[in-house]
């Protein structure tokens, strides 16, 4: 019967982890240069916190 009364619970935490991931990867994305998470651009450049190099969107190095 336990079984039954979790098995909810635990689709709720797969559904709510596969909702915040695709979130997180649509306003997140790796430097390219270091490979550490850094916020996406939406135009333009940025500068990595880590590395001190500016990457844009599209830009895939490594």
């Amino acid at each position: 019967m336990d079984f039954v009364l979790t098995l909810p619970v635990w689709a709720g935490v797969a559904i709510a982890t596969g909702v915040s991931m695709m979130l997180g990867w649509r306003f997140y994305q790796r430097c390219p240069h270091c490979g550490r998470l850094v916020r996406r651009v939406a135009r333009g450049w940025k500068r990595c916190q880590h590395c001190g190099r500016q990457y844009r969107r599209g830009l895939r190095l490594r």
